[in-house]
């Protein structure tokens, strides 16, 4: 995924999450709220002045993958991919030159099975998995039982509150969870 895209996904990550910030009473203690459906989450949020090691982060080639990651696994979430999910992951990838090698890496992460819990796993921060969830939003058209309960897993996993996960969606243009 290249540089302008992940600058656009960590500009989106940050600001549904300093919305969510922006909302909390200042008198008490930060609690994560989730979406209906999830379980509390375990973390509260993060400090969302971000700090250069934080957007270090967000664009770093490790980043780039786990995005490239979660648009994959949205895609395989409903047991196929579709056409029109390729071309949108390929849409994504090729914004910037594609090597074979990233090409080829591409066709494996598809023909593996499903890992909502490896994907989450792997994300480092609240803020990264921001930016795959909304990756995985603009991956998919959200149409399928299996889809939502992708997405559920993936906000439950990452700790997004039903602020930033609803913020996502109207940010990506996907409709709102049910």
């Amino acid at each position: 995924v290249g540089g302008g895209a992940m600058a656009l996904l960590g500009t989106m990550a940050i600001s549904a999450l300093k919305n969510w910030q922006a909302n909390q009473p200042s008198d008490q203690p930060a609690q994560t709220a989730v979406a209906p459906g999830l379980a509390e989450a375990p973390t509260a949020p993060p400090d969302l002045e971000v700090p250069p090691e934080k957007v270090e982060e967000m664009t770093s080639a490790a980043a780039q993958q786990l995005v490239l990651r979660g648009m994959i696994q949205a895609a395989k979430a409903d047991g196929q991919v579709s056409p029109e999910e390729l071309g949108r992951i390929a849409g994504k990838i090729g914004e910037d030159d594609v090597t074979p090698d990233e090409k080829q890496y591409v066709m494996e992460e598809i023909k593996k099975p499903l890992d909502v819990e490896g994907l989450i796993r792997d994300i480092p921060s609240q803020e990264v998995g921001a930016q795959v969830y909304a990756a995985a939003l603009m991956a998919i058209e959200i149409d399928t039982p299996a889809e939502k309960e992708f997405l559920r897993r993936l906000a439950q996993g990452i700790g997004l509150d039903a602020s930033t996960v609803q913020q996502l969606h109207m940010m990506t243009g996907a409709p709102t969870p049910t």
